[in-house]
């Protein structure tokens, strides 16, 4: 098994507001090299189900996962698996956990109410991913006095095969937390992972593309390795170039780099 690199697409999500932009955009990310995609960040009044499965195919792209709001997951739940259906992805997501209080109570609560619509998104063979930032790794005490953090708090409570992790490794090191040695004692947690690099400008930490920073990637990506996880996205939340060429810079980099596709 080869670890393959792909496109989180909220990174360009300037080229994603009307349909036309989206489709010279998508060639463009074909062109790079890259093979598979998230969708996130996009006009869904225009980039329909119907235009990214068109998209997609035109230029032999693969959409592996999507960023899809929380609101329709628990609401439209069968309306939103009927979409993926489409476009053939198989893992729902949610771009992060900015809708409850971040506390154990908030944890359990997400739990409880997300619980109906992963065990519907189980069912219809799919998977549904938490996505983490830096707050998920403060740490609460539970009931029986143990210290955990929110990733341990989502992961003891939801349902091993119905929720996974997009795992992020910058916001993981930005908690001062260790991405790689994570990896490796919750791999089969984790679905797939989303990288950018961190580096220091002026004294401030900023995000940078990948393998131009400070984060020590070979550990990470020997970890993912170890643990089997297959699909790796590049996603860089603040870019301070065009958005697609720092796409082209973080490919090009990993791929000089690490044996992946």
């Amino acid at each position: 098994m080869k670890m393959c690199l792909g496109a989180q697409l909220y990174t360009v999500r300037d080229y994603m507001t009307n349909e036309a932009d989206y489709r010279k955009m998508m060639k463009k990310i074909a062109e790079i090299g890259y093979k598979t995609v998230q969708m996130s960040g996009y006009n869904t009044q225009e980039i329909t189900p119907a235009v990214i499965k068109e998209v997609t195919e035109e230029n032999n792209l693969k959409v592996v996962l999507t960023h899809t709001d929380p609101k329709r997951i628990l609401n439209e739940t069968d309306k939103v698996i009927e979409e993926h259906d489409l476009f053939g992805c198989n893992a729902i997501g949610i771009g992060g956990f900015f809708f409850g209080e971040h506390s154990y109570d908030g944890f359990m609560k997400f739990a409880d109410d997300f619980a109906p619509a992963i065990e519907k998104i189980k069912a219809a063979g799919k998977v549904f991913l938490y996505h983490n930032h830096r707050f998920e790794f403060e740490k609460w005490q539970t009931p029986a006095g143990e210290w955990k953090n929110g990733l341990e708090l989502v992961m003891d409570s939801t349902d091993p095969d119905g929720c996974k992790l997009t795992f992020d490794a910058y916001w993981a090191v930005a908690a001062g937390a260790d991405a790689a040695d994570f990896i490796r004692k919750n791999g089969k947690r984790i679905f797939c992972t989303h990288f950018k690099d961190m580096a220091v400008k002026d004294d401030k930490i900023v995000m940078t593309e990948l393998l131009t920073g400070n984060m020590n990637y070979d550990a990470i990506m020997a970890a993912c390795a170890e643990a089997g996880i297959e699909n790796l996205f590049v996603e860089q939340d603040q870019v301070f170039m065009d958005s697609i060429e720092s796409m082209k810079i973080s490919h090009d980099n990993m791929k000089a780099r690490y044996d992946i596709i």
